[in-house]
């Protein structure tokens, strides 16, 4: 029996258009209902893409985000029009640009204007929301606490004259992670360059992860643009310890915002506890 290539293709195109069709099916299906508001499979992969994580840690930023937004309506929590344009205002002013150039700033990254400021209230939103939690419960911070982080952080509290370091840049963050687990490799697509960096004429960031980076020891891996950077830290000169009264502030803020992180993780947790949640579709790891 002959079969015509004409006929074979129509085949070919009609599993092709039901394949997508399915997966289509698939992806918009529910995964999860929690107290009544649904989670998509697409919704799920799509935030795994973005914050590069797990597609079960996908769902649960997907299940707190529901928990989220209905305590933002519970609660009667709004944004207004004037806070966003006052928070723009003050964002364009702090990167030295008028609100106008801003908005150009955005549309040159194909970002749309309603869709940023629409992101922005949902943002302001969450912040309004995770005051009011915070507010719930008073800070418990003690001398005794202060003292036990300074003694078990001291490397965090020194001050150094100057750095002696090499700097590793790449296109590809694994190729630096390739680096940190064996510094003897040659890999063509990363830089690596020797620097001294000077105390008080850098980055104070900069200053501070290169503080807290052991002699002999890489810095982690961090973004700025599309290129990937590291530090390898080969001497430090002049350091000196930071004494504990000047610390203890920065020490108090740090201990409080763990608490304010805890007391909203709790607070979620709880809620979690007692929220309907069903699960229809898991996702694919």
């Amino acid at each position: 029996m002959k079969i015509s290539m004409q006929y074979l293709s129509k085949i070919f195109i009609s599993v092709a258009l039901i394949s997508s069709v399915s997966f289509a099916g698939l992806v918009d299906a529910i995964s999860v209902i929690v107290n009544n508001q649904p989670i998509t499979l697409y919704e799920v992969y799509k935030y795994a893409h973005q914050f590069k994580v797990s597609t079960r840690d996908s769902l649960d930023l997907l299940i707190r985000k529901k928990l989220e937004e209905a305590q933002i309506k519970k609660l009667g929590i709004t944004v207004s029009d004037f806070e966003i344009n006052a928070y723009v205002k003050n964002l364009a002013t702090k990167n030295g640009v008028s609100e106008f150039q801003f908005y150009e700033m955005l549309r040159s990254k194909n970002i749309d204007e309603a869709d940023y400021k629409n992101d922005l209230r949902k943002k302001l939103e969450q912040e309004k929301l995770y005051k009011r939690i915070i507010h719930t419960k008073a800070i418990k911070i003690s001398m005794k606490d202060l003292q036990d982080y300074y003694a078990k952080n001291k490397s965090q509290f020194v001050t150094t004259d100057s750095f002696d370091v090499v700097a590793y840049t790449s296109a590809h963050n694994a190729s630096l992670e390739a680096i940190q687990k064996n510094p003897m490799q040659n890999l063509q697509d990363v830089t690596a360059k020797d620097l001294t960096f000077k105390s008080g004429t850098m980055d104070s960031k900069l200053e501070g992860l290169l503080n807290a980076t052991k002699t002999n020891a890489f810095t982690q891996v961090f973004q700025t643009g599309n290129t990937y950077t590291m530090f390898y830290v080969k001497a430090k000169h002049g350091v000196k310890p930071v004494p504990f009264d000047e610390a203890k502030n920065y020490i108090y803020s740090v201990l409080s915002s763990q608490q304010d992180k805890a007391t909203i993780n709790d607070y979620f947790d709880k809620l979690k506890s007692v929220a309907t949640i069903k699960v229809l579709r898991r996702p694919n790891s």
